[in-house]
């Protein structure tokens, strides 16, 4: 951090009171410039930035008070603190005019040392902090614009990465589907095992990187909230999960008027598509799924939440399931990549909401996210 010294100006055309006041201000550790007209302050101006100006009333040709409305008219000494520097006999109306002209405060002569340097200080003190606080943030902006180009470099090197790896693991795959496909018969039955395994760990990993990418993007990504109507995106998200829902004979079932939330569309898609896609998935193989979806209003948030009949989740992991490959279960029970609810609560506190889930072992499991309505 750069040293900062503020500057003084001190205007009088008394060269006697111009001497006595800058060596009652030389204890302040400032730099005291004087002048002895209102014209030589006006040039002063240009090359100096002061951080107080001591003006005298009573000058000849342009006084204290004209001088003030010129400094005033200055680009950048607008709000600089002028003190003017007068005799105790001033009547009010002037000292009304000084303070209509923006001034601070008034000094009357005979001036005390110390009253002089008290009042002064406190301003110099001002505009050193001003400038400290200048200074830490520019350097926070720069500091903050060195991360933003850091953070778009990862970017664009973890696309770049997620391409070059997501590549050959669907050529794997593809092959080893080539293989099970046209040379089956001439397999044994090991080595048809070991290609579908090959084949399934090709595609696990491929899944692997595309859920990174996305808690990656949605980590970084810009997000612009507006008004959201959840029933629409809920229809999206369940056409897209037709499939899912379809193979496994799930019952999705929406509660009326879902009122619309402040949210990030293609964000909150993700969020609920994670969460009824669990709901779907968490289901004991004998059990056919039942999701339901409501919402209810609580003060200023709305609560929308998933409610499902699977398998539950015991107290200790209700925490942990949010974090980044936090799984419960291992790969052959229940797929995934371990990210589907870290991607959920992070494009949920990236809204400006919050996540949660209430749930029991063998009695299914309630998640709910908490965004603020849109009609407030």
């Amino acid at each position: 951090m750069s040293e900062t010294r503020a500057a003084i100006l001190l205007v009088d055309d008394a060269p006697t009171k111009l001497t006595a006041l800058e060596a009652a201000l030389g204890a302040l550790d400032a730099e005291v410039i004087t002048a002895q007209s209102g014209y030589q302050a006006l040039k002063l101006l240009k090359d100096h930035n002061f951080a107080v100006i001591l003006l005298d009333v009573t000058m000849p040709i342009l006084d204290g008070f004209e001088t003030a409305a010129l400094i005033r008219q200055r680009p950048g000494y607008e709000q600089v603190p002028i003190i003017f520097v007068t005799g105790l006999n001033t009547s009010y109306s002037d000292i009304y005019q000084g303070y209509d002209l923006g001034a601070v405060d008034y000094i009357f002569t005979p001036v005390a040392p110390q009253v002089l340097k008290t009042k002064v200080g406190v301003f110099v003190e001002l505009w050193r902090k001003s400038k400290l606080l200048e200074e830490e943030s520019a350097l926070a902006r720069a500091r903050a614009k060195q991360v933003e180009d850091i953070n778009e470099e990862l970017e664009t090197f973890c696309y770049s990465i997620a391409h070059d790896l997501r590549a050959p693991l669907r050529a794997m795959n593809g092959l080893a589907e080539c293989l099970i496909q046209d040379h089956s018969d001439r397999l044994e039955e090991v080595a048809r095992d070991y290609t579908k395994r090959i084949g399934a760990a090709a595609q696990r990993m491929d899944a692997l990187i595309h859920d990174l990418l996305e808690y990656s993007r949605i980590s970084r990504a810009e997000l612009k909230l507006e008004p959201v109507d959840t029933e629409s995106v809920l229809k999206e998200v369940l056409a897209q999960l037709e499939r899912q829902s379809t193979e496994r004979h799930a019952k999705v079932v929406i509660g009326p008027a879902l009122p619309k939330i402040v949210a990030h569309r293609t964000v909150l898609s993700q969020v609920l598509s994670n969460l009824i896609s669990n709901a779907v998935k968490f289901v004991e193989p004998a059990v056919l799924p039942l999701v339901r979806i409501g919402a209810e209003v609580r003060a200023d948030r709305v609560r929308v939440w998933t409610e499902d009949n699977g398998i539950g989740i015991a107290q200790e992991y209700q925490e942990k399931i949010f974090r980044p490959f936090e799984r419960l279960h291992d790969e052959a029970t229940y797929s995934g990549t371990g990210i589907g609810l870290a991607i959920v609560r992070k494009g949920i506190e990236r809204m400006g909401g919050r996540v949660g889930v209430e749930s029991q072992v063998g009695h299914g499991s309630r998640f709910w996210i908490e965004l603020a309505p849109a009609n407030l």
